[in-house]
């Protein structure tokens, strides 16, 4: 079995600082927030950006490429952009960084989230009786064939976000018609209101439906990856974690930070006999190539 690649996903489009004040917005601190990330045994950063005064997620190129220099200036963590964005966002403004930041060697991210298909995301208060977050994510067949174009066109690997098991076949679709490169990587995204819970049952048959030779991570919402996590580690699976996901690293204590998180994971799967993956060593399992490399 392959050693452990865990994400670290610092900050997000939803998470408020009103949930948990140690949310990164500038990129000072989502550069600080990876770089501590990488040193607690990440392998990989799930990158969004925030208007700095604000902490409004938002797609900006300039903003982008100031974290991503900053990261590189610390650690050689890999880059995973989000072409998710936020509510709102255009399909335009989402899939713009990838040829904005492919540009330059040294900032071009080596891979980035590609969502497999429209979904629902719903944050319900129970105590308010009303929805918090009520939203669709559009992505229209034409859109999802242009993401997957422009990120093999720029030698970004996709990681297909997977929120229910008919995303599985969009994905095998893209690849049949050329528009991604194998081994395909999944992620499994578990616990949104609008897509797949967050269950054994649920993320076994996810598992057992990507095709063969394909890499696969666990992400899910609230604390639940730190006991599904378990599942995924001794499948041969990988797993994310961070503010982004979570507020919390154990029931109603607030984490000090994503990497407090990367280091509770870490303890878990050397518990269970699984050794944590390097960047490089995360690069050896994804197909990409080294960080050195491009850099060159």
């Amino acid at each position: 079995m392959d050693k452990l690649i865990i994400t670290a996903a610092v900050t997000g489009s939803l998470t408020t600082r009103e949930q948990n004040p140690n949310l990164p917005h500038t990129p000072q601190e989502l550069a600080q927030a990876a770089i501590d990330s990488c040193n607690a045994g990440a392998a990989i950063v799930h990158l969004h950006v925030r208007e700095p005064s604000t902490g409004k997620p938002i797609q900006d190129i300039d903003l982008f490429k100031e974290t991503i220099g900053l990261i590189r200036d610390g650690c050689d963590i890999i880059v995973n952009t989000s072409t998710g964005g936020g509510p709102g966002m255009s399909h335009d403004e989402r899939i713009a960084i990838i040829p904005a930041l492919s540009g330059d060697a040294r900032l071009k991210p080596e891979m980035a989230s590609l969502n497999a298909g429209s979904v629902n995301f719903g944050i319900f208060s129970r105590r308010r009786r009303a929805f918090v977050l009520d939203a669709v994510q559009l992505n229209l067949w034409s859109e999802l064939l242009r993401f997957a174009d422009t990120m093999t066109e720029h030698g970004v690997k996709p990681e297909l976000e997977i929120y229910e098991a008919g995303m599985i076949n969009n994905a095998q679709f893209l690849d049949d018609v050329g528009a991604l490169v194998a081994p395909l990587h999944f992620q499994f995204v578990l616990g949104v209101l609008g897509g797949m819970q967050s269950t054994v049952e649920n993320l076994i048959f996810l598992r057992n439906s990507i095709p063969r030779g394909s890499t696969w991570s666990l992400c899910t919402v609230g604390l639940d990856i730190f006991s599904l996590g378990t599942v995924a580690i001794v499948s041969g699976g990988h797993v994310r974690v961070g503010l982004e996901d979570c507020i919390y690293i154990s029931k109603g204590v607030l984490a000090d930070s994503s990497a407090q998180m990367v280091e509770k994971m870490v303890r878990i799967s050397r518990e269970m006999g699984r050794e944590i993956a390097t960047p490089d060593e995360a690069r050896s399992i994804l197909g990409l190539s080294s960080q050195r490399e491009i850099a060159q």
